[in-house]
């Protein structure tokens, strides 16, 4: 790695760093001013409703930058409203007044756990596959087992394969960590790696035909450094 690579690298762990803190500062700073306009009998009925917030003077109507400053915050109106209302926080109508439908602000974006879980259970079918591949005429083989239909089937037909493969397969993958937890415990080894199994369905993207349809409807694969659980 060349000093150039090595700064860049630095600097754009910095940046993400500086993106991450901006985000949660931003999610503290609204959670805050939800918290405000229910809490605070200046923007809130007496039962806790959050007042309707006039977008400019009319009346005696409380206006939303009255809330902003209440809340304390540093944000803008424009980027409270346009984040409250990506979230389903608030409503605007007739660009005139602002009215809060949830207090829960839930951002939108990618769910990173689910990202986490695509990338472990990826890695698994993966290490599956070459692990078999390489692997010498001594080792044991991992367990690999598909099926694909062979014949197209109506959505009625797919939930109702859906319905047994989650009751058959979850009896067994429970059957299977229960049985880890009381055989395999016995052979605890710190040098060791960690074993598990997973299963899904899947739709066939293949055309009909195709030798890879003619497998059979579930994939169930085994890889290595996996946690049951």
């Amino acid at each position: 790695v060349t000093r150039g690579e090595a700064v860049k690298i630095v600097s754009d762990r910095e940046e993400r760093e500086r993106e991450r803190a901006l985000a949660k500062k931003r999610f503290d700073q609204l959670t805050q001013l939800l918290g405000k306009w229910h809490d605070d009998p200046r923007f809130s009925t007496p039962y806790g409703a959050p007042l309707d917030l006039s977008l400019r003077p009319e009346g005696s109507f409380r206006l939303f930058d009255d809330l902003i400053e209440a809340s304390g915050t540093e944000l803008d109106r424009d980027t409270a409203i346009n984040a409250l209302r990506a979230t389903g926080c608030v409503e605007v109508h007739a660009e005139k007044f602002v009215r809060c439908v949830s207090r829960a602000f839930l951002p939108v974006g990618k769910d990173l756990s689910r990202i986490a879980r695509l990338g472990r259970l990826g890695g698994a079918l993966h290490s599956n596959f070459v692990y078999n591949l390489l692997r010498d005429p001594d080792q044991p083989g991992y367990f690999e087992l598909s099926m694909v239909a062979d014949f197209p089937i109506s959505e009625r037909g797919r939930d109702l394969m859906l319905s047994s493969l989650r009751l058959d397969t979850k009896d067994f993958i429970e059957s299977m960590d229960k049985w880890v937890s009381t055989k395999a415990v016995d052979y605890t080894d710190n040098d060791g790696r960690r074993y598990g199994v997973t299963a899904f369905f899947f739709e066939d993207t293949a055309s009909v035909g195709n030798s890879y349809s003619q497998q059979r409807v579930v994939d169930v694969l085994a890889g290595g450094n996996v946690s049951t659980n």
